[in-house]
């Protein structure tokens, strides 16, 4: 048996990455139908292939998360193709602008992660809620994405650590809200090197590039993290009945980078 046998649930962000790699491992856990969306619909349909071929019902719904209307015409057909019950969803997906000093920075920068994170997440959280609230048993899971670069101050990060810690606030505060509803809401800070980091690195400074090399391999394991054997189980383990006891939390799965206390 899956950890995830018979649930539906819903993934943004799957046409590549870490959020392929998670919709790849629901469907290998059991999930039973999978929702998945993201902007790139070509690459979705791939994603989509994958999943189906392993035994999972999908939907693929192509959608720019900062924009209200596809993210309504998401959950509509979400409700439309499975039902009215939602057991899990995950939060995935974020779109990031180009690493520069906060003096460098725009306002568009800002408006441009902000609408595609958090704003995109409490619209998500919002519009599924009628669907998965008052479930039994262990009830649903909510999973939002935040990012170690907002506890540390990471250089250049200034927007993105803005819009994660502005995520992993409004999760404290859902979690607090839902609980009645037996709805968990928790954070992942992944740390896994993806396709779309490897990607977006061509697009930096010599400089980035040598930083990022390093980064993502600094841990106490000493190597970089794979997104599907290192990553993905922690957002499984969120999403099972396991994590029943567990709201309002941060989980950091990226091989111990950010040791705190």
């Amino acid at each position: 048996m899956g950890k995830l046998d018979g649930k539906v649930c819903i993934i943004t962000g799957c046409a590549s990455g870490l959020g392929k790699q998670e919709a790849i491992l629901f469907a290998e856990e059991g999930a039973a139908k999978l929702a998945i969306c993201d902007i790139n619909f070509e690459k979705l349909e791939e994603t989509k292939k994958i999943c189906e071929e392993i035994g999972a019902q999908v939907l693929a719904v192509n959608c720019d998360l900062s924009k209200l209307e596809d993210l309504e015409n998401f959950v509509k057909k979400t409700v439309e193709v499975f039902g009215p019950h939602i057991d899990v969803l995950v939060n995935n997906a974020h779109n990031t602008t180009k690493l520069l000093p906060m003096l460098v920075k725009t306002d568009e920068d800002f408006y441009t992660e902000f609408e595609c994170g958090p704003l995109a997440m409490f619209r998500l959280m919002k519009l599924y809620y009628p669907y998965m609230k008052g479930h039994s048993g262990f009830g649903a899971s909510i999973i939002n994405f935040a990012s170690k670069a907002g506890i540390e101050g990471t250089v250049g990060h200034s927007v993105y650590a803005s819009v994660k810690e502005g995520i992993r606030g409004l999760s404290r505060v859902a979690a607090r809200e839902l609980g009645a509803d037996n709805i968990r809401v928790n954070n992942v800070m992944p740390g896994g090197f993806t396709d779309n980091c490897k990607e977006g690195l061509k697009h930096q400074s010599e400089e980035i590039q040598t930083w990022a090399e390093h980064a993502f391999s600094d841990n106490p394991f000493g190597r970089k993290g794979d997104p599907h054997d290192d990553v993905a189980p922690i957002v499984v383990f969120m999403a099972s009945d396991d994590s029943h006891w567990m709201t309002g939390q941060t989980l950091s799965a990226d091989g111990g980078v950010c040791i705190t206390a």
